[in-house]
């Protein structure tokens, strides 16, 4: 096989276990305990690729150690974080709109650019998460190459005031 793709990624929350289970609902997957680091929770994408997002304790810290990775603790996050993720889901717009909305958490969509669409999902009203549906992820494969990322970077992307244009 030789194919470049990204088989896991670990994100931060609060409530590991609500967090996992709202993202193995928007993927039609599952979600469970993740022993290795205490309180984390695995979403299982169910993609046949082993895509899968471990949910940690928002105070948790991955340390490096003679022995392997090592979990440590630190201060939790408090506010918003600086980074995100984006993931393909088989379910539409609405289905993800309703999902947040039991969860109680901000959604909408979003444009990139002009180039994609996302569903901004706010786990826990903090943490991005880019849904794209089966139709975005045609365009988003389609549109994000590395051409199209130079012309993008040749003109503005925030708005005034540091905003991305959504």
């Amino acid at each position: 096989m030789n194919r470049a793709m990204l088989f896991h990624a670990s994100i931060p929350a609060r409530d590991p276990a609500k967090v996992a289970a709202v993202l193995a609902d928007i993927w039609q997957g599952e979600a469970m305990p993740f022993p290795p680091v205490p309180g984390a929770h695995v979403v299982f994408a169910g993609d046949g690729r082993a895509t899968t997002l471990e949910i940690y304790p928002h105070d948790r810290t991955l340390v490096p150690s003679d022995a392997g990775v090592a979990i440590g603790t630190a201060a939790p996050v408090a506010g918003a974080v600086g980074d995100h993720v984006a993931i393909a889901s088989p379910r539409s717009v609405t289905e993800i709109e309703a999902i947040a909305g039991k969860a109680g958490w901000r959604v909408q969509l979003a444009t990139r650019g002009g180039i994609f669409d996302v569903v901004e999902l706010w786990l826990e009203d903090r943490y991005l998460v880019e849904v794209l549906t089966p139709d975005m992820q045609a365009a988003y494969i389609d549109r994000v190459t590395p051409g199209n990322w130079r012309a993008m970077l040749s003109a503005p992307l925030l708005a005034p005031g540091g905003v991305l244009p959504g």
